[in-house]
């Protein structure tokens, strides 16, 4: 009896926040009209419409917290090197409004059991979606990403040589690169069509350097662009940034190879505590269990 009651308690109070949701958007409609026809427009579906609505409607609540306007720095960076075609703002709304109902679906839960402390768990849990888990599921994949188009690199001034040596131009080394299934192509892809639509190469290349945030290859399409500017022949420029990038490439492996004892040194001290454990353990089992201690 008393759990139907507190279902149906929930169940009331949830029905209640979904009028005042509700009475609160047409509200909203009517003040912003025009957010709300462009999203209307864009999305065409009512529901979707709706739920885009809310979250840019909520994030112009937040959006001057400080804690927020941080949020949403970190987060376009993240989907620049991500390759996530979705603007910052977007990225922020929709993380705000997923930790708010969040607070709200667990919070009524923990109501209907009577549990004050819950509203308080509930809340901190919706902050830690918001602020932790998926910025950090945001910034591995950025990081995942940015390693492929690391590895790639080596590969792709060699294509580039390769095409010029047999005389071919660096736009159709560019075309070829652009033509594989990795994420340096998909970069390339959209350098290609911004030039197609009447940027110059260097601003293209710059633009590739900001989205991807790897230092290296910055460098290789800096050094491109310089060469070309100065009339330096591209075959020698890209072998000189192939060369470059191996030898860095080596050093980093040594600098790892010198660190990989000291950081190896907490597990192989747990590994031989284990062992060790395993070890004399049962020898001190059989020994308190005949007495002599």
């Amino acid at each position: 009896m008393e759990l139907m009651i507190a279902m149906a308690a929930a169940f009331l109070s949830a029905a209640l926040v979904v009028f005042v949701i509700f009475g609160a958007v047409a509200a909203l409609v009517t003040k912003n009209e025009t957010l709300w026809l462009t999203i209307k427009a864009q999305e065409g579906s009512l529901p979707v419409s709706s739920y885009k609505f809310a979250q840019r409607i909520f994030l112009k609540l937040v959006e001057n917290l400080t804690w927020v306007a941080t949020l949403s720095k970190k987060s376009a960076k993240d989907l620049k090197r991500a390759g996530m075609d979705v603007s910052a703002d977007t990225f922020v709304a929709q993380l705000v409004s997923q930790g708010l109902l969040i607070t709200i679906v667990l919070g009524l839960i923990f109501m209907a059991f009577g549990s004050l402390m819950g509203m308080f768990i509930a809340a901190f849990l919706g902050l830690f979606w918001v602020f932790y888990i998926q910025p950090s599921n945001l910034a591995t994949k950025a990081e995942k990403r940015s390693h492929s188009i690391y590895k790639r690199i080596p590969y792709a001034l060699d294509l580039s040589i390769l095409v010029l040596e047999t005389g071919g131009t660096l736009r159709q080394a560019l075309e070829e690169i652009a033509t594989k299934n990795d994420a340096l192509a998909e970069e390339f892809r959209v350098a290609l069509a911004e030039i197609d639509s009447g940027a110059s190469q260097k601003v293209a290349f710059q633009n590739m350097g900001e989205r991807v945030g790897l230092e290296p290859l910055t460098t290789i399409l800096l050094a491109i662009n310089r060469g070309q500017e100065m009339g330096a022949p591209m075959v020698a420029t890209l072998e000189t940034q192939a060369e470059a990038f191996r030898e860095a490439r080596l050093q980093q492996i040594e600098k790892l190879a010198v660190e990989a004892p000291t950081k190896m040194t907490f597990p192989n001290m747990m590994i031989m505590f284990a062992v060790l454990l395993l070890i004399v353990g049962p020898l001190m089992v059989q020994l308190l269990s005949s007495g002599v201690f």
